[in-house]
């Protein structure tokens, strides 16, 4: 068994790399203020982060019948119309998923 001063050790050795990690980007954060990479990253991460998300869920439906595919096929639909028409991706992930549900659950049973 360790004894107690190697278990404090190790909480502080972890505290204090926990604390670095998160320091880091507050105090390079000027440094990077005007970078044309982090301008060009925060443009295409949010988007790009979707599509995988979109594209994973995709993937993994059954298209084996139109019970298992229609809602999720429907619901990507109204997120992407909904997301084309408003530019609110909390609104167009959240209708989306509500019509996925919905009609998974009380249409295609």
């Amino acid at each position: 068994m360790p004894s107690v001063e190697y278990m404090l050790l190790a909480v502080l050795v972890a505290s204090a790399v926990t604390f670095v990690l998160r320091a880091v980007p507050f105090a390079i954060k000027n440094a990077l203020k005007d970078s044309p990479l982090i301008d060009h990253l925060s443009r295409w991460i949010p988007s790009g982060a979707m599509i995988l998300l979109a594209v994973y869920a995709l993937y993994h439906i059954d298209y084996s019948s139109s019970e298992s595919f229609l809602p999720y096929l429907l619901g990507a639909v109204v997120t992407i119309i909904v997301h084309v028409s408003t530019r609110n991706m909390v609104a167009s992930m959240v209708s989306g998923t509500v019509v996925c549900v919905l009609l998974a659950n009380f249409v295609f049973v």
